[in-house]
């Protein structure tokens, strides 16, 4: 050997986790709500919605009870949602080069007595894609993916909102 010095590998990870640690790092979606927002019910989204799911998912792994009947529910998570998609440009044949996706939503949390937990506040995402005419199908999943990703980063934007919040 050249007299060189290696670390452990295992000191390496464990340094790099004490760091991660001592900078404030979470998991994504991790957030510390408050217990007595639960159990909660989510309005205003259908039952298969793809917020309403990912929204489901955070809170529960979060410790937060998630029921369908207000009567159940500490407290109600309001929330309204919208997609869209735009032409952002064209090419010089006008054929569509360009898309603008756009997601986004409002909510508020309310008491069981009706007070306001968390005001109204909404978040909004926008994303661009290309759009190559030979790659139709490539690009009808690719969008639908992006729309996935925009979705779960609503959801995760949601949660860091409340627990700011509360």
């Amino acid at each position: 050997m050249s007299g060189k010095s290696y670390l452990p590998i295992g000191t390496v990870i464990f340094a790099t986790l004490f760091l991660l640690q001592g900078c404030g790092f979470h998991l994504r979606g991790a957030a510390d709500l408050p217990a007595s927002i639960s159990p909660v019910q989510i309005q205003g989204l259908g039952e298969y919605d793809a917020l309403r799911l990912e929204l489901t998912q955070l809170l529960e792994g979060n410790s937060i009870d998630v029921v369908d009947k207000r009567a159940q529910a500490s407290s109600q998570l309001r929330v309204s949602s919208s997609s869209s998609r735009r032409v952002l440009s064209v090419d010089g044949g006008g054929k569509v080069a360009e898309y603008e996706l756009h997601e986004s939503a409002k909510f508020t949390l309310v008491s069981a007595e009706g007070h306001k937990l968390v005001s109204e506040q909404s978040i909004d995402l926008i994303q661009t894609y290309l759009n190559t005419e030979d790659e139709i199908l490539g690009k009808q999943q690719e969008e639908s993916l992006l729309r996935k990703d925009m979705q779960r980063d609503l959801a995760s934007r949601l949660l860091r909102r409340l627990q700011s919040q509360l």
